[in-house]
């Protein structure tokens, strides 16, 4: 097995001159910047993060404003990145941040640790990139990185592989240039070791690549057996009055949780009971096209079914919940799906 020190030392020579140094989150690096670039990019990669990031940050310049915003704010800004624990988390943490740390980010692995949304990978990239200590990581780049660099076989979230891999890493970290090699672990990962179509004759690792040498890059890491996802089906009730659609803002857990869409149903029998209770006359439906959307373990129909009130109609609250403008749209959170949905009503109100 290559040396550690022999390991580092290529990751960083590699990362001198190919890696990335030029990202918005390392432009103008702070804590709170490094912090929220770390939680936007679990599960998702850095070319759909970059303008949800510039974004954000533009309208939460610090974790005091973050802090001091209504999580349906927070949630606006962060509608269609998906994922959205992750938004409500942020939320929760930067409240705990200005509340009990003086909006100062604390620089500790417990407190870091213990704040809501934070594991220990994002923690460690925290504490390098944000502060220059010598914390390793094992984000989902670096898991590839390594088992196939090392040929570790198992699933990578079984207890004895992930105690195996941060052992690794542990190992191959070096006390100095923390930061620039955690960076250039996940950009090696995420650009050049990738899960399909790995540009193994450009890494700087190639020559003893356990993975490469053996033929067997294609089964590291090893995956889950995928089973077919499941499809569900529900009904989406777009009540419409002029320019106008009534919203209703779902739980603060689970699905979309926090965000606001349209009232849903799991049947077309559940749905005509709820148009009786609203009141509404069943014949005046009208079913707009079928939307799919993909979630990680399964699929969604979306049946939007439209009830348009005339403009005389008393509004009323049906529920919690807001009437959302089409043409001056309120800051709240709606999912993607959702959004594509407001969209198709926009362009076809009446």
């Amino acid at each position: 097995m290559i040396e550690a020190l022999h390991f580092s030392q290529r990751v960083l020579s590699w990362y001198k001159t190919d890696g990335r140094h030029n990202l918005p989150w390392q432009t103008e690096k702070t804590p709170y910047t490094v912090w929220l670039s770390e939680v936007m990019l679990q599960q998702t990669a850095v070319i759909t993060v970059i303008p949800y990031f510039m974004r954000f940050r533009a309208n939460f310049p610090d974790i005091e404003n973050v802090a001091q915003a209504s999580l349906d704010e927070v949630l606006y800004f962060w509608s269609g990145l998906g994922y959205y624990a992750r938004a409500r988390n942020l939320h929760k943490a930067a409240k705990i941040i200005f509340e009990e740390h003086a909006g100062i980010f604390p620089q500790t692995f417990i407190e870091i640790f213990h704040l809501p949304g934070i594991g220990r990978s994002t923690a460690g990239a925290i504490l390098s990139l944000a502060f220059g200590k010598p914390f390793p990581i094992l984000d989902a780049n670096a898991k590839r990185v390594f088992s196939r660099f090392y040929g570790v076989f198992g699933l990578s979230d079984r207890r004895a592989v992930e105690k195996r891999l941060w052992c690794i890493s542990e190992a191959v970290t070096p006390v100095n240039n923390t930061a620039e090699f955690n960076q250039a672990i996940m950009d090696l990962g995420s650009s050049i070791c990738t899960s399909a179509s790995p540009s193994c004759h450009m890494c700087p690792l190639y020559i003893s690549c356990y993975a490469r040498k053996y033929g067997t890059v294609k089964f590291l890491p090893e995956k889950k057996v995928k089973h077919k996802m499941p499809c569900r089906t529900s009904w989406f009730l777009i009540i419409q009055r002029g320019p106008e659609v009534w919203l209703e803002k779902r739980p603060p857990s689970g699905l979309w949780g926090g965000l606001f869409s349209f009232p849903q149903y799991h049947t077309e029998a559940e749905l005509r009971f709820g148009l009786d209770e609203y009141g509404f006359n069943v014949n005046h439906m009208y079913f707009m096209e079928i939307v799919r959307h993909t979630f990680s373990h399964f699929h969604l129909n979306m049946i939007p079914v439209r009830i348009s009130l005339p403009r005389s109609c008393v509004k009323t609250h049906y529920g919690i919940g807001c009437w959302y403008n089409l043409l001056q749209p309120p800051m709240v959170g709606v999912s993607a799906p959702v959004d594509r949905l407001l969209k198709q009503t926009c362009s076809s109100k009446d």
